[in-house]
């Protein structure tokens, strides 16, 4: 679900710290760094080939951020920012299958009322 959804974030909405890192490295790989690192610190190495973050991005994603940030830290915010567009993603894609809003509330752990707001797009 969540690579097929990831492609589908709206950018605008997210933090300029994560955008940058959109920017940088694409979605995909800026979402694997903040499932991992999100909320600390980050170390970007002047040599991307001896880091373990190439297990985390990937060599190009790796290298693009090398070129950008190296030798410095950067903060990583947390993953929830995405999970947030990706519930909601879902949610809209559910419902278009045919689930209630009473079925979709139960599942997310959300009011009727977000659900509803949701679907319509406001938020």
């Amino acid at each position: 679900m969540e690579s097929k959804l990831l492609n589908q974030i709206n950018v605008e909405k997210l933090p300029e710290s994560l955008q940058d890192l959109v920017d940088c490295i694409g979605v995909t790989a800026a979402y694997q760094l903040s499932l991992h690192f999100g909320g600390q610190p980050l170390y970007v190495p002047k040599n991307p080939e001896r880091s373990v973050l190439l297990k985390r991005v990937g060599y190009e994603a790796l290298n693009k951020l090398s070129y950008r940030f190296a030798g410095a830290t950067i903060e990583i915010p947390k993953h929830d920012h995405f999970d947030r567009q990706l519930r909601d993603l879902a949610i809209i894609e559910e419902s278009l299958r045919g689930a209630s809003r009473k079925e979709l509330a139960q599942k997310y752990g959300l009011c009727l009322r977000h659900i509803g707001n949701i679907r319509k797009g406001a938020v």
